[in-house]
């Protein structure tokens, strides 16, 4: 179903959000806000060449790649979804708009195979692999936002607020592919890539394991949200994750919060040492 959550456009120029489909309007209005908006995942000084290879891991409905073309028209985006109905909704988005590059119906991993999702129909951003899902957490993340924000969503005075959140986060399983990056990098053929975007649901150390040494030099750019959750075995994550892009040659800064921003959810951005 198609949500029409208004005309405003930020600062990805380009981008109608009335344009984009979504699965939940008020998520589709967050994305929007979060990867438009407020630029959280590429800083406003940083800018993509012509032609960019952009490898959006953790795709949902594809926002983050609406925004790129929009910021940079001629850029291929290989957007990676593996839950059934969101990877439905991100390959209409790619088509709607006419984005070059294609949707990739997998998740990315440390290791090839398949590997059993927590699916959340009235929160598909939380969704995630069953090892890392955290519905508590998320819940409780879900719930700061809307305090801090008392969205139109919740309903007056939030009363309502913890029933609301038990039926969004009603759990459906699924069973989906994952996959090591370098092997993706070797199936597309891929000899850079200029932004490589994470986003996994604490699963983003993963993601980085699936990297092999010959691979790294090719990526030139990262962003990644990065969970480091007290007393949770993310706890000291972001240091962890910051000392490996250093050790690779990146250089690495934690962006500043923006709206929505959470201490125990950051977003890492990475340049390699010297881009072309």
């Amino acid at each position: 179903m198609r949500h029409r959550d208004g005309e405003r456009t930020g600062s990805g120029a380009g981008l109608d959000l009335s344009a984009v489909e979504g699965i939940n309007g008020h998520e589709t209005r967050y994305l929007y806000e979060d990867i438009v908006t407020l630029r959280s995942y590429l800083p406003p000084e940083e800018t993509l060449p012509p032609g960019a290879t952009v490898l959006d891991v953790g795709a949902n409905i594809g926002m983050f790649a609406l925004f790129v073309q929009a910021q940079c028209p001629t850029a291929r985006v290989y957007a990676c979804e593996p839950l059934p109905p969101v990877f439905d909704c991100l390959t209409r988005n790619l088509r709607a708009h006419h984005v070059q590059g294609r949707a990739l119906p997998y998740a990315l991993s440390d290791r090839d195979g398949e590997a059993e999702f927590v699916y959340y129909p009235g929160y598909t951003v939380m969704s995630a692999e069953r090892r890392h899902a955290a519905p508590e957490l998320d819940k409780a993340f879900v719930r700061s936002l809307a305090r801090r924000e008392q969205a139109e969503e919740i309903g007056d005075g939030l009363d309502f607020l913890d029933e609301m959140l038990d039926y969004r986060f009603w759990e459906v399983p699924y069973r989906c592919a994952v996959r090591r990056l370098s092997t993706v990098i070797e199936d597309l053929r891929l000899r850079r890539v200029d932004l490589l975007k994470i986003d996994v649901q604490r699963a983003e150390t993963d993601v980085l394991r699936g990297i092999d040494d010959r691979h790294w030099p090719r990526i030139h750019r990262l962003t990644l949200e990065v969970h480091d959750e007290p007393t949770t075995p993310t706890e000291g994550r972001l240091s962890a994750v910051l000392a490996l892009l250093r050790e690779r040659g990146y250089r690495a800064r934690v962006l500043p919060a923006a709206g929505a921003g959470s201490p125990g959810r950051l977003t890492v951005f990475a340049t390699a040492g010297e881009i072309p």
